[in-house]
């Protein structure tokens, strides 16, 4: 073995923990990497799996009624590879052990177990019998929130009648991974189910024979999704047609891909920042070794060892650390993967999850890993490179110009310890910088892992307190005049009832499209306001409208400009009107407009379509079972179920992600503390054991080298803060997609919570740099280095 061979092992024995910390603070960022990354690409290879293995459509249209024959001209269009023409009505349910009504649509299937598009995948139980009537096959997720099991029954309300139901099987479809109720904001797996029933039995209840209401397409290889979505339209016109739409506009497809993606953009930022810091890390341990064996670099070099070797030696080091870190990361990036996987596969119901540690993610985790190291360690080792001998081997010049700090008249009466802490800290400004920076970033990781969860908190307090504060929302079949309010404000338990108008339509500007709900409320409301996330109120006016602030920095919009809107509900017409202003709505992609406006915009004044009442608690029951049996009802939404529902999808989900990134944000504080205070023991034992030596006590050297660290950490910690706010500012904006605008909020609890994790990490480090000056051998450290 050779000379620099056996060195580098003794550093490496000598300095063990110190190794092991760097290697940790690495190990944190590539794991999270590999975990996430892993998760993403196992839930995309699931998701591309479900939908080819079930035929999931990619085009899709309402209408009002067509003949079964006008599904042969559909299928006649260039582009369209198969087609699926079905009936799809909504009814009320009334399920046993559920107070409140919930909300379903039926879906017609064929008798036989075939499916052209959108096959379903039968958990549980069997598929529907020919013959045997009023079967239906329930979704998954409806199921088990209501613990409903083959051979259980349901009574719906459906098209003016009333339905005995039996449950033959449990079944999932890729059409409604994510099953959010018409005119939902997200999923309501307690109180909206999806129905399959067999095609023969559906015509008869929706009056609806040799005839079809929705439609499904999948389209050929290589065809233009929009070609064929205006040709629909054209052939569907004439039979109320509501207007095609592909993939990105269904509500299930569109949902599921924007909390996919969300972890996209975890996975690529958030690592990312934790490699940079642990770079920075590496830059200031080697600078920092280097800067204590500089006389033994001066001996190498003046033995001969060239510039590069002395260099290379030094990278070794560094590349070692790297080594230690991506071995420890990997099978911990697997597990991790395995579990984030596994959590999100369950949460989306996927059939079957495809799981697969990629070899390219593991080569380009520790590839980065490296990059970053090596940029990390290119300033230090340049300084190797350029040390001549004769100064590597001189002992370093102390440093006598008298700093400003020293040239205050009123230093002098400091104690003599606070003196000597200040005088270190200002006579070596850079290296003290460094260490600084250092535990800054370590505040910052602990705010960015901690504060992904404060956006989400104030979404769901804007949007379901502030927002929509009403009890339930009771969604019609068909618009209706005003004056036919009062059969519903008599209902039991009404308290105050609001109406409103909802339209889908479409907002064309500049040759891009976006599905939008044009919702009218009426002007003075209280149930149901249009609020933005810091909580400011859109006051609404008759001719204009207000839209989400998302929806108009996609689109260049301002205030005043003329917006055109595609109305995609009975006749289909396009509209323009005038932009009142912007609401910074959390959740949604919403136009606002007032109610009486809105009606007059669509030709039809003084209607709605909608409600939302506020209940009497003592009298809601009653409501709940007049309203089970109201036809005129199509969905019944419970603001309470809504929001259970938004906490148990999204909070959930990003709760999860919140937890791992705290555990790797607390190693790396600690790896950064822990090696700040290691180094600064490193630099200055000589002086520390003069003065043991000189007649100072354990405590009074404890105080001036911990004294430095806490010198140090006083200005880091409000600097982290506002790193870590501004790096959450980052990582939020990744994360915000069309439905969730998540806004910048970072709670007092979530700085306090990054301050106590700092201070643990700080002391726990300041203990252990504590034993190791107990522990100093005066003797060893004051011999001469020859």
């Amino acid at each position: 073995m050779r000379a620099l061979e056996r060195k580098l092992f003794r550093d490496l024995r000598r300095m063990a923990v110190q190794v092991l910390a760097i290697a940790l603070v690495l190990a944190s960022g590539i794991a999270l990497f590999i975990g996430t990354m892993t998760t993403y690409r196992s839930l995309r290879l699931s998701e591309a799996h479900y939908y080819e293995q079930q035929r999931f459509a990619q085009v899709w249209s309402r209408l009002a009624r067509a003949p079964l024959s006008l599904s042969r001209e559909v299928r006649a269009i260039s582009g369209v590879a198969a087609v699926e023409a079905r009936i799809v009505t909504p009814a009320i349910l009334d399920v046993g052990g559920l107070d409140a009504p919930a909300s379903a649509l039926l879906v017609s299937i064929p008798d036989k177990q075939s499916h052209a598009l959108n096959g379903l995948y039968v958990r549980n139980g069997r598929h529907i019998a020919p013959g045997r009537p009023r079967e239906v096959l329930v979704s998954q997720a409806f199921a088990e929130m209501n613990q409903l099991r083959p051979g259980d029954r349901l009574f719906a309300v459906a098209c003016g009648h009333r339905l005995e139901l039996t449950i033959v099987g449990i079944a999932l479809s890729p059409e409604y991974v994510m099953q959010i109720p018409p005119g939902g904001l997200s999923p309501d797996d307690q109180r909206f189910a999806v129905l399959w029933m067999s095609r023969s039995e559906l015509e008869g209840i929706a009056d609806l024979r040799g005839a079809f209401n929705d439609i499904a397409l999948e389209l050929a290889p290589r065809a233009s999704e929009a070609a064929v979505v205006r040709e629909v339209d054209r052939v569907l016109a004439p039979y109320g047609g509501h207007g095609a739409y592909g993939r990105k506009s269904q509500m299930s497809h569109a949902m599921l891909e924007e909390h996919i993606d969300q972890l996209r953009g975890i996975a690529l930022i958030v690592p990312g920042i934790f490699l940079a810091i642990a770079a920075f890390l590496v830059n200031v341990v080697l600078a920092r070794i280097v800067a204590t064996e500089r006389e033994q670099i001066g001996m190498l070099k003046a033995f001969g060892y060239s510039n590069v070797r002395v260099a290379a030696h030094y990278f070794v080091f560094s590349m070692i650390v790297v080594a230690c870190g991506v071995a420890i990361s990997i099978p911990v990036g697997a597990w991790l993967g395995r579990v984030m996987s596994v959590f999100y596969a369950t949460f989306f119901r996927f059939p079957v999850l495809v799981f697969r540690i990629e070899a390219w993610v593991v080569a380009l985790a520790a590839l980065v890993a490296v990059l970053a190291a090596s940029v990390g360690a290119l300033g230090t080792l340049r300084r190797v490179a350029s040390m001549p001998p004769i100064v590597a081997m001189a002992a370093e010049v102390p440093l006598f110009s008298r700093t400003s700090f020293e040239r205050l008249a009123s230093q002098k009466l400091l104690p003599p310890a606070f003196r000597m802490i200040f005088r270190n800290v200002t006579r070596r400004p850079a290296r003290a910088l460094s260490s600084l920076s250092g535990m800054a970033f370590a505040v910052a990781v602990v705010v960015l892992g901690s504060a992904s969860s404060d956006g989400i908190e104030r979404s769901e307090n804007v949007q379901f307190q502030a927002a929509q504060r009403e009890d339930l929302a009771l969604n019609l079949a068909h618009a209706r005049a005003l004056g036919t309010l009062g059969s519903f404000t008599a209902l039991p338990g009404v308290r105050r009832l609001e109406p409103y108008r909802l339209v889908p339509a479409r907002v064309e500007h500049q040759s891009t499209a976006q599905d939008v709900a044009l919702l009218g409320l009426p002007r003075g409301g209280t149930l149901r306001r249009a609020i933005g996330s810091q909580y400011e109120l859109a006051a609404l006016v008759p001719n204009a409208v207000f839209i989400t602030a998302w929806l108009g920095k996609q689109f260049g919009l301002r205030r005043g400009d003329l917006l055109p809107l595609e109305i995609r509900e009975g006749r289909r017409r396009t509209v323009t009107v005038r932009i009142a202003g912007f609401v910074d709505e959390p959740l949604g992609e919403a136009v606002y407009m007032e109610l009486g406006g809105l009606g007059r915009l669509l030709g039809e004044p003084e209607t709605y379509s909608g409600m939302n009442i506020s209940v009497d608690p003592a009298l809601e029951h009653e409501l709940y079972g007049v309203l089970k049996r109201t036809p005129a009802a199509v969905a019944v939404s419970l603001r309470r179920g809504t929001l259970a529902n938004f906490r148990g999808m999204s909070a959930r989900a990003v709760i999860f992600i919140r937890q791992i990134e705290v555990v790797f944000a607390v190693i790396i504080a600690f790896g950064v503390v822990y090696n700040s205070a290691h180094i600064a023991l490193a630099e200055r034992s000589r002086e520390l054991a003069t003065l043991r030596v000189l007649g100072f006590t354990r405590a009074e050297i404890s105080l001036l080298l911990l004294g430095e660290i806490a010198l140090l950490a006083a200005p880091a910690i409000p600097l982290g803060l506002l790193v870590g706010y501004g790096l959450t500012g980052f990582v939020v904006k990744a994360m915000s997609s069309t439905r969730m605008h998540i806004p910048l909020v970072v709670e007092t609890s979530t700085f306090a919570f990054a301050i106590v994790i700092f201070a643990v990490s700080a002391l726990v480090s300041a203990l252990l740099v504590r034993r190791r000056l107990d522990a100093l051998d005066l003797m060893s450290v004051l011999k001469a280095r020859e």
